[in-house]
């Protein structure tokens, strides 16, 4: 697919796997609604995208919500007409142990990570349906793989996006419109810095650079339609936690 002249809707592009992921897709010629709650992190992706001369626009809200969902969509058609990718890069998973996991944490933990991303696909597959296809690429992780100490919320919600993506690869299909997910293992973006885990000059070194994520859908969006790739894994070579099966193993 040629990416030049595209629409895409993308949570999450405030910061972090979300950022680099608009600003690849602007290089490559597609315009874009990024979606998210902070207003000064939004319009400073804005600005890194308009220097290079493309066109986007700002939708703030909360993507936890269908009425957000839905609006965000009727956003993105009365600016741009059409709406031919989204990314569903928005989460929200710090580390708790069971017993520290609230309702309310489990709740903040599936809704933002899992229950927004079926919203917005279900929010946006009328439109896809009607235009004759279209692409969802949802961001997935190592942790909806395998399982993680102290990650029982994040670990679910992931698992449970691997599931949606799966079976929205099957129902969608028949309409031309591709489903993807993209699994990164542990990514260096800001997110860590908030976390508690020891960040050494190591673990930063072994970790993968969020632009390769955004290379990985950038490909995706580009094969042509005869071709599916379901899943893509990205994985650290060397483990940036040596010792540990999980990140937050042990805290």
């Amino acid at each position: 697919m040629d990416l030049e002249g595209k629409t895409a809707i993308i949570t999450g592009a405030s910061g972090g796997i979300g950022r680099c992921i608009a600003l690849e897709l602007s290089r490559a010629g597609v315009k874009t609604t990024l979606v998210g709650r902070n207003v000064e992190k939004l319009e400073n992706v804005v600005n890194e995208i308009r220097s290079f001369g493309n066109e986007t626009v700002i939708f703030i809200g909360d993507i936890r919500s269908q009425e957000v969902a839905e609006r965000a969509v009727q956003f993105t058609l009365s600016n741009f007409q059409t709406i031919d990718i989204l990314v569903n890069s928005a989460f929200w998973g710090p580390p708790a142990s069971i017993e520290n996991t609230t309702e309310t944490f489990w709740n903040q933990t599936l809704d933002t990570t899992l229950k927004a991303a079926f919203l917005f696909a279900r929010a946006v597959t009328p439109v896809m349906k009607q235009q004759g296809g279209g692409r969802i690429v949802n961001i997935g992780s190592r942790a909806g793989k395998v399982g993680e100490d102290n990650r029982s919320a994040y670990c679910a919600a992931k698992w449970g996006l691997e599931g949606l993506t799966a079976a929205l690869s099957v129902e969608l299909s028949r309409y031309n419109i591709h489903v993807h997910l993209i699994s990164p293992a542990a990514t260096n973006t800001p997110w860590w810095r908030e976390m508690p885990a020891t960040l050494t000059e190591q673990v930063l070194e072994r970790m993968i650079p969020p632009e390769v994520i955004a290379e990985a859908v950038r490909w995706v969006l580009s094969l042509p339609e005869m071709v599916h790739v379901p899943d893509i894994p990205i994985y650290n070579f060397r483990n940036p936690f040596q010792g540990k099966d999980s990140p937050f193993e042990g805290i």
